[in-house]
């Protein structure tokens, strides 16, 4: 979809995989995952029940101006197998994200005690541990482009441990950000893309115990000298 999303505005469902077991689909940044509001675009889950099948199986999710992979399970059976794996962490999810300014570090481990606000659904559960790693893939025009792998899952970790660093997230205003997408400007605050994008998901298959590697390609609205370059993720952060 070579369009932000607007009120009025139902995204084309993007699948990236299904089967009798799985549905993954390339969520658009700026659509709710779940829930509602009055007005808005029908979130993601929704979107799903009404157009593949009612019974949706959610396991994690993604902030609403998050993009990338979104994982469901297609019956309860699958969801508990997978919602194992979330749980251990025995899954490797990638992000690709665009930060301001740039780390001295070519890579490093990044560890926190952090409290993310609390949300609608989400009440806050205080202060907890934060771990990720990231590695640097490119610096242009005071921007960097990072690979980074979740060593714990907090709601808004990313974007927390980066800004907090002083890198914050282009796009992210709520934690310090200074530049925005280019071409959202005009855009209803609520539809606002995070250049952070979930860009792999790689985990066993919970009925074939095959590994199972699912990948999101970039938004088309990120820079195109970063756009262009993001390298194969295959070997990301390990």
């Amino acid at each position: 979809m070579n369009r932000f999303l607007t009120l009025g505005l139902q995204p084309v469902l993007e699948i990236l995989y299904q089967d009798k077991a799985l549905l993954a689909v390339n969520k658009p940044a700026g659509l709710l995952f779940h829930g509602y509001t009055k007005g808005l675009p029908m979130p993601l889950v929704d979107q799903i029940k009404a157009e593949v099948q009612p019974y949706v199986g959610v396991v994690h999710r993604l902030d609403r101006p998050v993009s990338g992979v979104a994982l469901f399970a297609r019956n309860s059976k699958v969801a508990g197998r997978l919602g194992e794996q979330f749980q251990h962490r025995s899954l490797d999810k990638i992000y690709l994200t665009l930060i301001e300014g740039e780390p001295d570090a070519e890579s490093a481990v990044l560890e926190d005690i952090l409290e993310a606000p609390p949300s609608t659904d989400r009440p806050s559960k205080g202060p907890q541990a934060c771990v990720l790693t990231y590695v640097k893939l490119k610096s242009e025009d005071g921007l960097t482009l990072l690979a980074i792998k979740l060593g714990t899952g907090r709601r808004h970790q990313i974007r927390m441990q980066l800004s907090r660093r002083g890198w914050p997230i282009v796009g992210d205003k709520e934690y310090g950000a200074q530049r925005m997408v280019p071409g959202t400007e005009a855009l209803d605050h609520r539809f606002n893309p995070l250049a952070l994008h979930a860009a792999r998901l790689q985990f066993e298959h919970p009925m074939t115990q095959e590994p199972l590697r699912i990948q999101a390609p970039l938004p088309w609205y990120w820079p195109q000298e970063f756009l262009l370059e993001a390298p194969d993720i295959a070997d990301g952060p390990s």
